[in-house]
């Protein structure tokens, strides 16, 4: 039967790193990573031999590709996944074999450890629950701008990762869009310039930040206030709807009312 082992690896701090995680990785003969270079070289930091071991690269979500390594994994007693940093199923490429191995048959076993979903969102002061991680946000401004309206939909505390060249631009559009909402910009979480930064979105300008580095974004959407101001904002929208009168506008003018997301509304008006 196949047992693969799920290990979370540091994200900054070598430290962080758990003993058994690090004997999880010692009895591992099989090793699957994201880059194989970066997680040799966690192994030599680690002082664990690599002589004997098997290294293998798996960033390719194909089917084919995961026929192949659940045959591979078979063959193997000692086997685990892991990313060039935090664990290997967020955001990172274990989900699609995971699936697989259980449904083969097989065992999964989570060796867990420091994340930077859940730390950012201890550092952030904004309420814990309930919480959502998204991932990245879009590339696209547009992208950018229907999650944000999810989010109000949904209420509650929602985590993003966020590139340094597109940091600045997302807090633009924050400013915006979220003017008043409740954000958190962590960086370099572990590391040794950690820096996080507490604001309302339209001040974020005020806060000096660093955008080198690696960002997690944490953002509160306080439903209660966003229902007031969507009653407010009613005659409002209504009147947008009467001049063109699209699925689309009464889509986003039924969403909050709803309690459900612009697309779902959407979805309903056209039976789709």
């Amino acid at each position: 039967m196949i047992k693969l082992k799920l290990i979370t690896t540091p994200i900054g701090n070598l430290d962080d790193l758990t003993p058994r995680a690090k004997l999880a990785l010692e009895s591992s003969t099989l090793v699957l990573a994201e880059d194989t270079r970066t997680t040799r070289n966690l192994f030599d930091l680690l002082e664990i031999p690599v002589v004997g071991r098997k290294f293998m690269a798996f960033h390719d979500h194909s089917q084919k590709q995961i026929d192949s390594l659940l045959h591979t994994l078979k063959s193997h007693d000692e086997c685990c996944i892991v990313s060039d940093a935090g664990s290997p199923i967020i955001s990172d490429p274990a989900y699609p074999l995971v699936r697989a191995v259980i449904d083969a048959g097989g065992e999964v076993v989570s060796v867990p450890g420091v994340t930077s979903v859940v730390t950012a969102l201890e550092m952030s002061a904004l309420p814990p629950q309930p919480y959502t991680f998204h991932g990245f946000l879009g590339r696209k401004k547009s992208e950018i701008a229907n999650k944000l309206d999810e989010c109000t939909s949904f209420g509650g505390t929602h985590i993003f990762f966020e590139s340094p060249h597109r940091i600045e631009s997302t807090l633009d559009l924050l400013a915006t869009t979220i003017p008043n909402n409740d954000v958190a910009i962590c960086r370099e979480i572990t590391k040794k310039f950690e820096s996080v930064y507490r604001f309302k979105a339209r001040d974020w300008k005020s806060q000096e930040i660093n955008v080198k580095g690696e960002f997690v974004v944490v953002i509160h959407f306080d439903k209660t206030n966003q229902t007031s101001m969507g009653q407010k904002d009613l005659k409002k929208f209504a009147e947008g709807y009467l001049k063109k009168k699209t699925p689309k506008n009464l889509a986003k003018l039924l969403a909050p009312a709803l309690g459900i997301t612009s697309s779902e509304a959407y979805s309903l008006l056209t039976d789709q």
